[in-house]
């Protein structure tokens, strides 16, 4: 009976988990070079704001690796964000984090931004953040900050590439 409900669950697991999940949810995929674990914090805004607060936001736990990584995270049904804000992270000893890739999905649309792409929807927070747009990677700005460096939205530009595939919200302002 134990070999049986064994083989079950193995079966169960390696064939049961594999179809993709149907979700009507906004779908943040990175493709990122973090090197030590750390956490990332994605804030975001339902509006063209960029006032972004913590009751708006996930902590998404990051293990480190020196490899290119695809975190990805998906917003829960009921939050569909029009402005994203990305920290990476609170370990001091992180060295620099190399974003190649930001992809953003809902249902069956997405776009992409890639390398010097990313930095046409985002732009680093000149406060705590220093970009080598060469190799495009960020840093701290000083080295014993506790924030991390970090991404706000470049204007409208994600906004009005979310509201393309995104419904629109009551509370939201006309494009």
């Amino acid at each position: 009976m134990i070999k049986k409900l064994l083989v079950f669950s193995l079966f169960w697991f390696l064939f049961g988990c594999s179809k993709p999940v149907e979700h009507h949810s906004l779908e943040l995929d990175m493709d990122v070079v973090i090197q030590k674990t750390d956490s990332i914090n994605i804030y975001y805004s339902n509006s063209n704001s960029i006032d972004f607060n913590d009751v708006q936001s996930y902590w998404i736990p990051i293990k480190g690796s020196k490899k290119n990584q695809k975190i990805c995270f998906v917003f829960p049904d009921s939050i569909q964000p029009k402005q994203l804000r990305i920290d990476f992270g609170r370990n001091r000893k992180q060295p620099e984090i190399i974003i190649n890739e930001i992809c953003l999905s809902y249902h069956k649309k997405s776009f992409c931004a890639k390398g010097e792409e990313v930095y046409y929807l985002f732009r680093i927070d000149d406060s705590n953040t220093t970009i080598d747009k060469l190799f495009g990677s960020l840093k701290r700005k000083q080295p014993n900050q506790i924030v991390g460096p970090s991404i706000y939205p470049k204007g409208d530009k994600l906004f009005k590439r979310l509201n393309k595939f995104l419904p629109i919200s009551k509370n939201a302002p006309p494009v």
